[in-house]
């Protein structure tokens, strides 16, 4: 027999690797995870909308009928970028560009439910991004491109060039001098804009320099928040004043839970997307107390990775979405190698498919960490 002890460090890896995962599954071995197998029968009601990738197709299901392998009423209805729906679960606000470049004018738009009654609100808007509804449902709020560099522009100088410059050369003009020759490539900024629904006119907001993903206090019609240059920012439309909610840029794509008291956000951690929740205590000025990181990738499923002779590495898990009653959390995950649309209990437990690949009949997704709002429920 080969002595073990003189074999190689990737063969003596995967067999105590095969060890620990054999402990895992004989329960012999507690082994941390982010979520406990559960029970999928949980009950499931409303509407949602997804869409497949920003600016593609938008879909939606009916979430009592997402049973088994079965029902969920799937239907097409447009194409567009970040579907939103409306408090009362009839309508579907959506955004459209022109083209992808950087300064694209785009639109805003709205569809019923049923794919019927598509109608144009508001154009000639820069990148709009990321609708949220007012808790009335007569407003919608939008991010957008707002000034900063939309296209590269090369520089030359004597003076040093900024940490974002690119394809930096060194030269001497004729007198001998050190002259810098660099591209400084896009850098956008994004501001905010609240649209009538009814007729169209608007009004644009007080911003950060980098203002996006805003998502409306569905307890407090004066209050946004959206995702700021250094975390989350809150936004009084009241007072027109901003404030910092978190000091952590990592926050993304935040969202209100029905009541207004908790806000899900896409997570930045490392290297991955993972989803976390604070209170929206934050709003107070504390700085959202109780933040819970509510999805990992296991230990066993590491340790299956390494067993397999792959590097093990993070699931990413991005674009939380509440449940109309607030007791459960739609997202996307790529753990099984492709984008799938899963739920969880909103402490982080019973995570389980919610669209079965049977029920998307072929639709593909694609997240781009591009702070897309793929999902909403109503």
């Amino acid at each position: 027999m080969r002595n073990l002890i003189t074999g190689s460090t990737s063969t003596i890896v995967r067999i105590w690797a095969g060890l620990l995962l054999i402990l895992v599954v004989t329960g012999t071995a507690f082994v941390p995870s982010a979520a406990a197998a559960g029970d999928d029968s949980a009950s499931l009601s409303g509407t949602i909308v997804f869409q497949t990738i920003s600016g593609g197709p938008i879909y939606a299901v009916d979430a009592d009928t997402l049973t088994g392998t079965g029902g969920g009423n799937l239907r097409y209805l447009t194409t567009g970028m970040d579907p939103a729906l409306s408090p009362d679960g009839q309508w579907v606000a959506f955004t459209r560009w022109e083209d992808t470049q950087n300064g694209a004018l785009g639109s805003l738009w709205v569809i019923n439910v049923d794919g019927t009654g598509e109608r144009h609100i508001l154009g000639d808007i820069h990148q709009p991004k990321a609708p949220t509804w007012s808790p009335d449902g007569t407003q919608i709020a939008i991010s957008m491109q707002h000034g900063g560099r939309v296209e590269e522009v090369r520089k030359c100088g004597t003076e040093r060039p900024p940490r974002e410059a690119i394809d930096v050369e060194v030269k001497h003009d004729d007198d001998g001098n050190i002259k810098f020759c660099y591209t400084l490539p896009p850098h956008p900024y994004w501001g905010l804009r609240v649209v009538d629904v009814t007729t169209g006119e608007f009004e644009d907001l007080p911003n950060d320099l980098f203002s996006l993903s805003p998502t409306w206090d569905p307890a407090n019609a004066g209050q946004l928040v959206f995702d700021g240059e250094r975390g989350l920012m809150g936004l009084d439309l009241d007072q027109e004043t901003i404030w910092e909610l978190t000091e952590d840029a990592n926050d993304h794509s935040p969202v209100f839970s029905p009541d207004g008291s908790q806000i899900a956000v896409s997570y930045w951690q490392n290297d991955h997307w993972e989803i976390h929740v604070l209170n929206a205590d934050a709003l107070t000025g504390t700085g959202g107390t109780g933040r819970v990181r509510l999805t990992e990738t296991s230990v066993q499923a590491r340790l299956e990775q390494m067993v397999n002779g792959e590097m093990p590495q993070s699931w990413n898990n991005a674009a939380p979405t509440w449940s109309p009653d607030g007791s459960q959390i739609a997202f996307l995950t790529d753990r099984n190698g492709q984008w799938e649309i899963w739920v969880m209990d909103t402490d982080g437990s019973n995570q389980r498919p919610l669209i079965t690949v049977e029920v998307l009949d072929g639709v593909t997704l694609q997240y781009n960490g591009m702070e897309e709002r793929m999902l909403s429920w109503r």
